[in-house]
């Protein structure tokens, strides 16, 4: 039996990432409804608005304004209170899933990271980073009923969802 050379490796075809698909929107105003969202793991299932006062927290979550929207490309910083809708941050783990459905799309995040910071802490986010992230934060300890200046982050990476361009007149 003759003896078979061997074959050299062959190279894997590395899949080609397409660019996200590109949606044109008008953008939100205080208040506005943004979308919904829903943490793997976790009872965190809830309306996300646009802004962050009492009026946002009262129904949901809520987006800070200085920050980005999902497809926009940035941070979003988004919040929610400890004893509602936010009350189940304790169960969430790292590489979880983080869904966002707005009305223009639905985006995925994969947490990669935790941690307890001060709310004067102002390296708990990054409001100019390049790439599109999720930072979700509540107050700590959870279930708390008072004010607290202890605030628990969660910080997540965008997965996918489409590209948000401005709306043409």
């Amino acid at each position: 039996i003759p003896l078979l050379a061997s074959a050299a490796p062959r190279a894997t075809a590395q899949p080609e990432t397409a660019p996200p698909e590109q949606v044109a929107i008008s953008y939100p105003e205080a208040g506005d409804y943004l979308g919904h969202l829903t943490v793997s793991g976790t009872t965190v299932d809830c309306d996300v608005y646009y802004g962050d006062s009492e009026t946002e927290f009262d129904k949901g979550a809520g987006t800070y304004k200085g920050a980005k929207i999902p497809g926009q490309g940035g941070t979003i910083l988004m919040g929610a209170h400890t004893n509602t809708y936010f009350r189940d941050f304790e169960s969430a783990r790292v590489g979880a899933d983080v869904t966002f459905t707005t009305k223009y799309g639905e985006y995925h995040y994969t947490i990669t990271d935790m941690r307890v910071a001060t709310d004067t802490d102002a390296t708990a986010y990054d409001l100019d980073a390049a790439e599109e992230n999720l930072i979700m934060y509540t107050c700590y300890p959870f279930g708390t009923l008072n004010y607290t200046d202890q605030r628990y982050f969660i910080y997540c990476d965008y997965v996918s969802g489409p590209a948000i361009v401005p709306q043409q007149p």
